[in-house]
């Protein structure tokens, strides 16, 4: 395969099929989008999929979220496929240690329009007699989140996409990049090579090996997190919001008729690793804890999912300083489905503009990690 197209987008979760969306939306629609695998096989298919202004708890990201809200608000329209969103409510508790936090975060929310309410231990328990209540402090509640469906997001970005004249290849590895006096000049793959001025590392949990193939060293801290699913279990509410334990970083919903239950933020340096038995007592011990009519479920199937976070736990946006041609859509951890719209119009917006003007892009410069003077990624490196 000898190909050539004005960008190549290494990744096709869901922040490079929205990148490659975004891009053909703008105007640049030669465009390859590479999956070594298959559409959403990564972290993107592997999350609790919920669509969630509480969860943004930065002052930066948070316009992030709310502009990506707006979209999916109107993704059938503007895309052509609903998302399948389902608005339950998000519901975060937490005792003395995390009280503090979670109040200012729920200021935060507030100042922005975001309705959050505040409660005591005896409105939570008054509301969701489930949920066990004598060791917190306060919870804050928002009811305008909820599921939505990855997988109808994402084959909505690749249809649209595609239509627009962007390339899907799956079952194509990445393998290098091609840099000449500082310039990209392609991706190297197990098909060939694909030359291209521009290439957008979107690589997710893999995005720091891409980075070492031009010389750099992008701070990524992955970190694991299991999720279950219990078999039909009737005993939680169908109105049951999404609930989130902050001191234990637990979660559960409904997930059809059964219960969806996460939690873990283990560190891992591989991403095929299996947590369920190894978080199987803590995550049985905290469930029955917090809600004790779980003691009844059983599991039905389980997964883990990798979330690729940044170092200071904000996205790296934008271009890479010292190789011309290179742009990085990374580091969105467990907010990528949340802010897929968001980092796709901010990195197609550095791409056919210059810098973004929708967001203010600044927070998430891969450059407020280099010192003064750093060179990297000269010469021609490729990757294994």
């Amino acid at each position: 395969m000898e190909e050539h197209g004005q960008v190549v987008v290494i990744g096709a979760g869901v922040i490079g099929c929205s990148t490659a969306y975004h891009l053909a939306v703008m105007g640049i629609r030669d465009v390859v989008l590479l999956e070594m695998d298959q559409v959403g096989s990564g972290t993107s298919s592997k999350s609790a999929s919920m669509l969630s202004l509480q969860f943004c708890q930065d002052e930066a990201v948070l316009p992030l979220a709310l502009y990506s809200y707006q979209r999916y608000m109107a993704f059938e329209e503007e895309v052509g496929t609903t998302v399948d969103f389902r608005r339950t409510g998000w519901l975060t508790v937490a005792g003395p240690e995390k009280a503090s936090a979670l109040l200012e975060a729920a200021r935060l929310l507030q100042s922005h329009g975001v309705t959050t309410e505040v409660l005591g231990p005896e409105e939570i328990a008054r509301r969701y007699p489930e949920i066990y209540t004598g060791d917190l402090a306060v919870g804050t509640y928002g009811p305008d989140d909820g599921p939505f469906d990855a997988h109808m997001i994402l084959w909505g970005y690749v249809k649209r996409a595609r239509e627009m004249g962007v390339r899907l290849y799956q079952g194509v590895r990445a393998t290098g990049i091609r840099v000449r006096s500082g310039r990209v000049e392609g991706v190297e793959t197990t098909q060939g090579f694909i030359a291209a001025p521009v290439v957008v590392n979107a690589a997710g949990p893999w995005a720091a090996e891409v980075g070492r193939w031009v010389g750099i060293e992008i701070p990524l801290d992955n970190r694991a997190r299991c999720i279950w699913v219990t078999r039909p279990f009737p005993e939680i509410p169908d109105d049951c919001p999404f609930v989130e334990d902050l001191d234990a970083e637990w979660y559960f919903r409904r997930e059809g008729p059964g219960i969806l239950i996460g939690m873990g933020t283990v560190p891992v340096d591989r991403f095929d690793v299996e947590l369920s038995q190894v978080l199987r007592d803590a995550m049985i011990e905290v469930a029955v804890h917090r809600v004790p009519i779980l003691a009844k479920a059983s599991i039905q199937t389980s997964w883990t999912g990798v979330r690729p976070l940044s170092i200071d736990r904000r996205p790296i946006v934008g271009p890479v300083p010292s190789v011309e041609g290179l742009f990085l859509n990374v580091g969105w951890g467990g907010m990528g489905l949340i802010q897929a719209p968001a980092a796709g119009r901010m990195l197609a917006e550095y791409i056919v503009q210059g810098r973004p003007t929708t967001f203010d892009a600044r927070p998430f410069a891969f450059a407020r990690f280099l010192r003064e003077g750093d060179r990297l990624g000269k010469g021609s490196t490729h990757g294994r």
